[in-house]
């Protein structure tokens, strides 16, 4: 017979969403509205800001079911 225990979440999945929105909102500003000095680097900020923000949302959607 199998047993049935609750697990209580952790708070290490929101902090790490909200950490990967923080770097993805910032990475939007670069890489769509790049200053002078960081034009060279687009491509980079805007990828950056692609997974960043794919990566917060995962792990928000891993907290929401966790919880």
């Amino acid at each position: 017979m199998a047993r049935k225990g609750r697990v209580g979440g952790t708070k290490s999945f929101l902090l790490t969403a909200i950490a990967l929105l923080a770097l993805g909102v910032w990475a939007v500003k670069d890489g769509w509205f790049p200053s002078a000095d960081m034009e060279k680097h687009q491509l980079f900020n805007q990828t950056l800001a692609v997974m960043s923000l794919l990566g917060s949302a995962v792990c928000a959607y891993i907290h929401y079911l966790v919880k």
